[in-house]
């Protein structure tokens, strides 16, 4: 059997999207594209700070790093205290600084996995389409 397919509604051209005598068509694209962005102000985020750079002061992030920070000065005591050990092939000391490198290097890689969709949360390369209607 053939599938048949509802037919789809007609597009209704926004005001900005209105073709004008003597206009091109990359020009309609820029004004269609500007439109789209134009409704993408303080209503979506709802603080006046969207759309605002913040850069690497952001709140966010600076709160999240001084969690992991936190993290890592905990499974540093941890590390120390509960799992340094000496073995025949290893001294205690050798173990306490393995143990610091384990910890830290697990803390970085964490924090940079997160710091790096946290960030990319903060600038989405895809703004939402609100249809009216």
């Amino acid at each position: 059997g053939a599938r048949h397919r509802a037919p789809r509604p007609a597009a209704r051209p926004s005001p900005a999207i209105s073709s004008a005598p003597g206009s091109s068509p990359r020009s309609l694209c820029r004004r269609a594209w500007l439109s789209d962005l134009s409704g993408l102000r303080d209503a979506d985020m709802g603080t006046s700070s969207a759309g605002v750079p913040q850069g690497f002061l952001s709140t966010g992030l600076v709160t999240g790093t001084l969690i992991f920070l936190i993290l890592g000065a905990i499974g540093t005591f941890a590390a120390l205290t509960c799992f340094a050990k000496e073995t025949p092939n290893i001294t205690k000391g050798e173990s306490r600084r393995l143990g610091l490198v384990v910890v830290w290097n697990s803390v970085f890689c964490m924090w940079l996995v997160w710091a790096c969709v946290y960030m990319h949360q903060m600038v989405p390369l895809i703004a939402p389409v609100h249809l009216i209607q």
